[in-house]
């Protein structure tokens, strides 16, 4: 801005020493009483700890935030498939939902074995009442004679049918018996590998939390280094040019669009002044 001055700003400390940024100050950073109080900072640092001083530009600093920003991003997409795989997945549904059906057709093929020998059963004791009957001589009569044997015979032969019926659905009961078993093993088996994924899902999904948390402190600190006309830009880069921003200068040429720059450009850039590509608008900092 017009009346403001680009100069060196001490920002704060890293491991590796002072941080400088050189730009137009952001506003809480403008007080000349907090930067004579860093400069006294970087003064004992350097003397006594051998401090090195990391000089970074406005562009230095967007693209910090980029990293920032593409970290936060891959963390979010990595922990949204966490949480779906962390649903029951299509083949625990599909295995539960084979084994409930196969133990319907059991309980089915149970409960018609169950009623067919109920029924024989039952023809059996009349077939037997009725064989006492015609020969314990208490019956005398020639038609009831008669009558009682047409009636076996009768019985006899439903209960030849249902014997057949019962083989039948005994080879079925053991079929299905069977295939619910296996179905319940599979269950078992696919059920306890979605639990045993469960515990370590679980684990990364905090993690993967924690560590979105984090790079958001990190990213609303690296923020109060950026200057608001800095933001900006980055931002309008994004707009235009997707998540890659910022990028290298490589020789003459812009990494993201791969088109020469032009010499003025490039000793803007290479002198630390925020520059953005002719071509597709994205910041270039030097390699």
């Amino acid at each position: 801005m017009k009346g403001e001055r680009w100069i060196h700003v001490f920002t704060g400390m890293t491991s590796k020493g002072i941080v400088l940024t050189r730009g137009i100050p952001p506003p809480h950073l403008r007080s000349v009483h907090f930067q004579h109080i860093l400069a006294l900072i970087y003064c004992f640092h350097s003397a006594v700890l051998g401090a090195k001083i990391l000089v970074m530009s406005q562009a230095d600093l967007l693209y910090r935030l980029q990293q920032i920003d593409d970290e936060i991003r891959e963390s979010k997409k990595r922990l949204a498939q966490v949480i779906k795989l962390r649903k029951e997945s299509t083949i625990l549904e599909a295995a539960r939902d084979k084994a409930q059906k196969s133990d319907e057709v059991l309980s089915k093929c149970r409960g018609k074995q169950k009623a067919l020998n109920l029924e024989l059963s039952g023809l059996n004791e009349k077939s037997m009442r009725g064989e006492t009957r015609l020969y314990s001589g208490t019956v005398r009569n020639p038609k009831e004679l008669e009558d009682i044997q047409h009636e076996l015979e009768s019985l006899r032969r439903r209960s030849s049918g249902l014997e057949d019926e019962l083989i039948d659905a005994m080879i079925m009961f053991e079929e299905s018996e069977e295939e619910a078993s296996a179905a319940a093993q599979e269950l078992e088996t696919v059920e306890a590998s979605w639990k045993h994924n469960q515990a370590s899902l679980k684990e990364e999904q905090a993690e993967l939390i924690e560590i979105i948390n984090q790079l958001t402190i990190q990213r609303n600190h690296h923020l109060t280094l950026v200057t608001s006309e800095s933001l900006a830009a980055y931002e309008n880069a994004i707009r235009r040019a997707g998540s890659m921003a910022v990028v290298p200068l490589k020789g003459r040429r812009c990494s993201g669009c791969r088109v020469t720059v032009p010499a003025n450009l490039v000793k803007l850039v290479e002198d630390g002044t925020l520059t953005t590509c002719d071509n597709c608008t994205r910041i270039l900092i030097p390699t």
